[in-house]
């Protein structure tokens, strides 16, 4: 039975006191940081057979060769599982034949859902969809799609899925999230429109539902119609909204198709609750799919640092989050003392340790690849790989780590309707992005070899030394910068929540560039602002011109790396 669990009145991070004040205006959660001692964050060295995210020591070795190494590959931390095989199944290889067909090389997509004429129809991140046919021809961008303001990590264009009666009314629905002339804050949006005819623009489109506590990062049309929106909690690891019955952060939202709350919600007639919440306490999920077996809505979760999660969502259920996590901060901090199991709350079917960051779910059921039919493959972002899971209902009793070698992130897993597996990259400006097409074949592709280290140049002929000239004045590295601990505080918390995610719980770097021990204040504080290169804008309504400051001093406190 479903017991609704929120976060107790005080919560610890990073050796900051945290208490969770609930806003009753916007139903969401407040912090006020009160002054505690800075608890040093535990460390968790991987030990000499640390399998990584590869699977094994020696593939961890041979991918580090081929790609450099994970930004995952340092993270020793282990937590004990709830139940045998919750974690680390056994790694297989598989002796299903294919090959890997390259179809076309398009900007950052985000999502894909297939038309019923076989073309596909792909969600950018930046914004704008587009109409890629079976030979990999790209068309312009379908006209009428709402235009995208500054679009980056946390915001832009998400996921876009096809009716399930398409072919009667070519209906597609799609998300995003953003912020219109007019709008007070960034707002998610789910929106339904027709493809027109010609499949070159957008017709009757539609705003089904919209709110500023709303990521819609995935979408499930239900066996029965309705639309399952998955939205992104608290990305700053720490706060309470995942836990807020009022907030529709961090949930699973169940709607109709014109916009309206199902009468069968689980909270509809629940004072002070979101009537379009249907499940709770979560994180992050890009990738969610229906079981074809059951029809049950199965989703993989991001969480900030270790213990990803595998988890079949139900009605009125509570999966933890923050309260419970096999994962840490993005700092490496504790979540809720490392705690993973309460009483009223959901276990994963299965964790990863470190993160593979998941993104992308498909369930295999074609004839094209026999020997994979009802596995589940997921797609890896940091983990930078397909994962195969073998099942056994609802138990992963085998795993396989597929396309590593090929030193790419990726975004979106499908099955076609021709049965083969289409699998979308998800590489950083300005690298182009890839449509991949995994087709049957004789044999298992080869494993790339890393070329061989340069042999180490035998050191020169000793020879009479010359007369030795002044040593050359040495310019001293600049010191650390000096900052109060209110600064430190300030600096530490607006880096945890908007830039570990891609630079490193520490600066150090992972989906973007190291930047720990940057002094140059000003100009980091401008490229936060208004973006350079891969980084797109914050503008001053993703980061607060204060917080951008903090973050600029907070820098030169890191030791470079």
């Amino acid at each position: 039975m479903f017991k609704a669990a929120h976060l107790g009145a005080t919560a610890l991070t990073a050796g900051l006191a945290i208490t969770l004040t609930m806003t009753t205006a916007t139903g969401g959660w407040s912090q006020q940081t009160a002054a505690a001692p800075k608890a040093a964050i535990p460390q968790f060295p991987p030990g000499p057979d640390f399998a990584g995210v590869a699977g094994s020591a020696a593939e961890r070795a041979r991918i580090a060769a081929l790609c450099g190494p994970n930004r995952n590959s340092n993270d020793g931390y282990v937590t004990t599982p709830a139940f045998p095989g919750q974690t680390k199944a056994p790694i297989v290889s598989g002796t299903q034949g294919y090959a890997v067909e390259t179809i076309a090389r398009i900007d950052r997509p985000w999502g894909m859902a297939f038309l019923p004429n076989g073309k596909m129809i792909i969600s950018f991140r930046n914004g704008g969809l587009r109409i890629v046919d079976k030979t990999g021809v790209v068309s312009d961008l379908i006209a009428n799609v709402p235009q995208m303001a500054q679009p980056r990590l946390g915001t832009g264009m998400y996921n876009v899925i096809v009716d399930r009666n398409f072919a009667r009314n070519r209906t597609i629905y799609f998300s995003y999230h953003t912020k219109f002339a007019g709008d007070a804050a960034a707002m998610g949006r789910i929106a339904s429109a027709r493809l027109s005819a010609d499949e070159k623009s957008l017709e009757d489109v539609k705003t089904l539902r919209e709110g500023a506590d709303i990521q819609p990062r995935a979408l499930v049309q239900a066996r029965d119609g309705t639309l399952l929106v998955l939205s992104t909690g608290d990305l700053a690891d720490v706060g309470g909204d995942p836990q807020s019955l009022a907030s529709q952060a961090g949930k699973v939202l169940r709607i109709n198709t014109d916009g309206t709350i199902p009468r069968d919600n689980p909270f509809v007639n629940t004072a002070g609750t979101n009537p379009a919440v249907w499940a709770m306490g979560f994180r992050d999920i890009h990738s969610a799919s229906l079981n074809p077996a059951t029809g049950e809505l199965w989703v993989a979760e991001n969480t900030p640092m270790g213990g990803d999660e595998l988890n079949v969502m139900r009605k009125g259920r509570n999966y933890g989050f923050p309260v419970i996590s096999y994962g840490r901060q993005n700092s490496g901090a504790l979540i809720n003392g490392g705690k993973t199991a309460q009483e009223g709350m959901e276990q994963p079917l299965y964790y990863w340790t470190p993160s593979i960051a998941p993104s992308g779910m498909a369930f295999y059921t074609g004839n094209a690849l026999p020997q994979w039919k009802n596995n589940i493959f997921i797609g890896g972002m940091s983990g930078m790989q397909i994962t195969r899971l073998v099942m056994q209902g609802e138990k992963v009793v085998g795993e396989e780590k597929l396309l590593m070698d090929r030193c790419q992130r990726f975004k979106v897993v499908e099955q076609g309707p021709d049965g083969f597996l289409y699998v979308l990259t998800d590489q950083a400006a300005p690298a182009q992005n890839e449509i991949l097409r995994l087709v049957p074949a004789a044999t298992v592709p080869a494993l790339r070899v890393p070329p061989p280290a340069p042999a180490t140049p035998a050191p020169p002929a000793a020879a009479t030394p010359a007369p030795s000239a002044p040593a050359a004045p040495v310019t001293p590295a600049p010191p650390p910068v000096a900052l109060t601990a209110a600064e430190l505080s300030a600096g530490k918390n607006a880096f945890d929540r908007s830039c570990a995610g891609c630079h490193g719980a520490e600066g150090g770097g992972g989906f973007g560039p190291t930047i720990a021990g940057r002094t140059d204040t000003a100009n980091i504080s401008r490229v936060i602002l208004n973006g350079q290169g891969g980084m797109p804008a914050f503008g001053t309504d993703a980061i607060s011109p204060t917080d951008r400051e903090a973050v600029a001093k907070y820098l030169g406190t890191l030791k470079r790396q």
